[in-house]
This record gives structure tokens, sequence and C-alpha cells, in this order.
């Protein structure tokens, strides 16, 4: 039985990439995708047996793990107690990219022990790209990622999905995504949460927000923007896995606007659309 954060990663990682191998392997295959509660919100089958292997190998690092999941919701092992690992995962963060044959999906694998998120894996099967976070420390491919520098960029580069599909937009949302556009920042629309905020903590973005996420989509990617020195707001911490949450993370040179965009996102009116 595994034990330290670092070991636990470890295995976990090596999981991501197993079910990451079977994803590429299906990617661009026909496939059927059952819709659960919006046409873009989808599962396939792709997803449960991706998630079915992470599970086996996380209970098997240690027995007393508990896991949750997108797909298949909540699993204890052999016993319950406060310092028990707790996983949260995503076999596929983007299911609609990946059903669509668009390259840009991952599988994300959070750890929590105590009540903290200690750490993470995000892994992009399509690139071969492995994110891993663990005792304050990140790497990418088992390279350290430097903590991100107080330098800003012009204009911020944004990862976010909102406004959000599935109906008209709330009018938080849409003023949101104004606010952005009129403060000079690059907004672009990705489809994962859980590659966005890697994406922050590498360096190759400045800000990730969503309003439209559970636990499994950012417990991963918060490992990673903050072992790289970075911020993360979520409302509520830690994010439902039975609704929906928001959260935003930022590089340390964007913390006056990541807080910002943090307090939109608390508004009363974008709470009542989850």
């Amino acid at each position: 039985m595994t034990s330290t954060v670092q070991d636990l990663i470890d295995v976990a990682a090596q999981s991501a990439v197993d079910a990451g191998r079977l994803l590429r392997q299906r990617f661009g295959a026909p496939m059927q995708a059952s819709t659960k509660e919006a046409a873009h919100d989808v599962v396939t089958e792709a997803d449960l047996a991706a998630e079915e292997l992470i599970r086996a190998a996380l209970h098997g690092a240690d027995a007393r793990s508990t896991v949750v999941g997108e797909e298949g919701g909540r699993q204890h092992g052999a016993t319950v107690g406060a310092d028990e690992p707790v996983w949260l995962v995503d076999p596929i963060d983007g299911t609609y990219n990946f059903v669509r044959g668009i390259p840009f999906f991952c599988v994300s694998i959070g750890l929590r022990i105590a009540g903290r998120t200690v750490g993470g894996c995000v892994y992009d099967p399509v690139h071969e790209e492995l994110f891993t976070a663990a005792d304050g420390c990140a790497w990418l491919n088992g390279a350290r990622l430097p903590a991100r520098t107080s330098a800003p960029s012009a204009p911020p580069l944004v990862l976010c999905d909102i406004p959000n599909a599935g109906g008209p937009p709330p009018t938080a949302e849409t003023d949101l995504l104004a606010a952005l556009l009129t403060a000079a920042a690059d907004v672009r629309r990705l489809g994962s949460s859980a590659l966005a905020l890697a994406y922050v903590a590498a360096g190759r973005a400045d800000l990730a927000a969503n309003a439209d996420v559970y636990d499994w989509d950012t417990a991963a990617g918060r490992a990673l923007v903050t072992a790289t020195g970075g911020g993360y707001l979520s409302h509520p911490d830690p994010l439902p896995t039975r609704r929906r949450g928001s959260f935003v993370a930022w590089a340390p040179a964007y913390e006056t606007l990541g807080r910002a965009v943090g307090e939109a996102l608390h508004t009363d009116s974008l709470a009542e659309t989850r």
C-alpha cells in the first residue's frame, strides 16, 4: 500500500496515461453518446471504460481510497477515515470535443486528503502531455514547472466557457464576458476546464474560469495552479459533486483580475443558474 502523496500521484498518473491510451484508440472512431443534462453534456462508453480502469488502479494503490467520479459517483474503499485519500476523477474532461473529433480533451484526477487538495494529474492523450502536482511542486512530462513570475503579459489570455451553452445566458455572465473584453483580455473558449487550468500552470494562459463545473473538473488543475504560485477561488469551496459551482484561477500577476472575476461569478444571478 502506498502512503505518500507523491506515491499516490505516481499511481494516478500511470492510470491516467493508461486511460488516455484507451481514449486515443477510440478517438475519431464512430461512437454513440448519451445526453445528460444538456445537449453538449454527453457521456460515451469510453468515459465509462476509462473511469473503471482508473478506479481499479486507485483502489489498488490504497484500499482506503474514496473515488468520486463523474460517471460512477462516489465509491468508498474498505474503510473510511478522516485522512483517507479522496480522488476526484473526470475520465474525459471535454467529452463533447472528444465526440466531435476535436483533439482537445483530457483525463483529470485530483487528490484530496483531510479536506486539502494536495495533488493531481491532467493527461492530454492526443498531445501526450502529462501535468502532475504533488507536495507543492508541478511537472510537465517529468520536467519541473517553474513558479510563474509576476511579470504580466499584454493582453492577458483568459480561458473560459462563459456564457455557458444550453439556453439564454444570464445577464451576469454576458456582463462578465463584456467586462473581460473591455479590459482588453484575449478570451478563448476551449471546452475543458482541466486543461485550461493546466495551461495557466504551464504559463500558456493567465486566467481560467467557468460558471458551470463540478469538483472533478477542477481538483487536479487547482493543485497545478497553486503549485506554480497562482491563485484559485471557487464558489462553493470545494466545488459540489451533485450540483454545479464556479471557479477562477490566475497567474500571480493577475490576482486583481482573478478576484474580480471570482466576485462576479459569486453573484446571486449566477448562483441561481446552478
